[in-house]
């Protein structure tokens, strides 16, 4: 069944049915909220938030992007909103040469283990700054593309790169930390 079939359901006035929705979006909500808020039990709070937000909103979804995308926003939002009523906005963190940032391939991963890259990856992803580790989470965590990351996070689409491109070059420096072995000329 479809979100939009599941939607229909629950306008319909199936309210069980919105626990589809639930099912299948709780645990990527949860990673993107922890991923802002560096706290799980707040995170696991405002997710309910926002599935409540989402269930008496759900007649204001016209589908022009997915529910995801949709509801995603809706998590994003009440993150930010609850950080903002404590006084802990997470703050864009500069990086050593940003100006010389490129664009960084993975291919420093095909040396490694898939179980040691994902374990080494989500430990630092947790280390990172928020603002970072959001975008890289929806980008590669939940594979938004460029656009639903713009949507979800009202970000314009070059702040997105420059986290993401920051991000990138975040796990690269940690992964280089962990693992001298790996040659830097490998990695371009």
């Amino acid at each position: 069944m479809t979100d939009g079939e599941i939607i229909d359901r629950v306008l319909s006035g199936d309210q069980q049915a919105f626990a589809l929705l639930v099912a299948a979006y709780q645990q990527k909500a949860l990673s993107l909220a922890e991923r802002l808020l560096q706290n799980r039990y707040e995170a696991e709070d405002l997710v309910q938030d926002a599935f409540v937000k989402a269930y008496t909103s759900l007649a204001s979804f016209r589908g022009g992007s997915s529910f995801a995308t949709w509801f995603y926003r809706i998590v994003y939002t009440t993150c930010l909103n609850a950080l903002q009523k404590q006084r802990r906005m997470p703050r864009e963190e500069l990086l050593d040469g940003e100006s010389a940032l490129t664009w960084i391939e993975p291919k420093i991963f095909d040396e490694i283990d898939n179980n040691v890259i994902e374990r080494v990856l989500r430990e630092e992803m947790g280390l990172m700054p928020p603002l970072y580790a959001v975008v890289m989470e929806l980008f590669y965590g939940e594979e938004c593309s460029y656009e639903q990351i713009v949507k979800i996070t009202g970000m314009p689409i070059g702040t997105v790169k420059t986290r993401l491109n920051r991000g990138r070059l975040l796990l690269r420096t940690a992964l280089l930390k962990r693992c001298p072995d790996l040659e830097v000329s490998n990695v371009r």
